[in-house]
């Protein structure tokens, strides 16, 4: 049985999709990552300098404004990773739709929206690196092309939500334990300098920014891998391989992609081939 989910998702039209959200994604990360480097990193280098520089009252009076506009650079970039996320979403949907052969719900989707210059230009963008596209190729595993086609699309949506909620757990807990150490390291340089309690306590300008950083986060991750929690249970229910169903879990899951967390590169690198190879075998134990 082939359901064609396999050889349509390696089409020009599929990669091109896939790689303009990749594009996409990765300009909302790097813009996630300047907000990181403005709300964690920069406070912390404010700390060190205004503690080798303790006798200078402009450069300390500096570090502490520096470290409180960090934090309102940070909160000014968000608005351009959402509208970055707002995209990537809509082709990554375009992509499943195309790929599941899934009727368009303007109810549930929306209204489709023209993605093609985006799409054209992104893409052209990422295929300038050398071998993305042959990371493109066989996105969901072949597995999900050998069985009927509602139950194909349902194992693509699983890999999409293995793969999500392992990855974001790991990111909180490794969030909490660098700002606890940013935390005691910031605080610590004081004491080391044996500072007056007064300018101990100023240090909270230093850690404020980071702990700012720290509650968003945690908060979206919260909400993301709830929310991730409730798909899988939707997608478990008796009605999970109902074509109605699969369109309710597949909106679901673009909701969650325009609104959840983008993880930064790195991390996704250092856990890929561990939460691939679960996603697969999730796959292969769901046929």
């Amino acid at each position: 049985m082939d359901n064609e989910i396999v050889s349509r998702q390696n089409e020009d039209t599929s990669i091109n999709y896939l790689a303009a959200q990749r594009q996409l994604y990765n300009e909302a990360k790097n813009l996630d990552n300047l907000g990181i480097l403005f709300s964690v990193f920069l406070p912390l280098c404010c700390a060190i300098l205004q503690s080798i520089f303790h006798d200078n009252i402009y450069l300390n009076s500096v570090s502490y404004i520096l470290s409180i506009l960090s934090m309102i650079v940070s909160l000014l970039l968000n608005s351009y990773v959402s509208q970055k996320k707002e995209i990537a979403a809509q082709i990554q949907q375009y992509f499943d739709t195309y790929v599941y052969k899934m009727p368009w719900d303007n109810k549930l989707f929306g209204k489709k929206k023209d993605v093609t210059h985006d799409v054209a230009e992104k893409s052209q963008k990422l295929f300038k690196k050398s071998g993305e596209r042959e990371k493109l190729i066989n996105w969901y595993t072949s597995t999900v092309g050998t069985v009927e086609l509602e139950k194909g699309i349902a194992m693509c949506q699983k890999e999409n939500l293995n793969w999500d909620v392992a990855l974001r757990k790991r990111f909180r807990l490794l969030s909490f334990i660098i700002i606890a150490l940013l935390t005691i390291l910031v605080f610590a340089i004081g004491v080391i300098r044996n500072e007056s309690v007064p300018t101990l306590l100023c240090r909270i300008a230093f850690i404020t920014p980071m702990l700012q950083w720290l509650f968003e986060t945690v908060k979206q991750l919260n909400a993301d891998i709830k929310n991730l929690i409730e798909l899988d249970d939707l997608s478990n229910s008796d009605n999970s391989l109902n074509m109605d169903c699969l369109q309710e879990i597949q909106n679901k899951i673009y909701i969650h992609r325009k609104s959840c967390f983008p993880i930064p590169n790195l991390i996704y690198k250092i856990f890929k081939n561990n939460d691939e190879d679960v996603a697969h075998r999730t796959a292969l134990m769901s046929r």
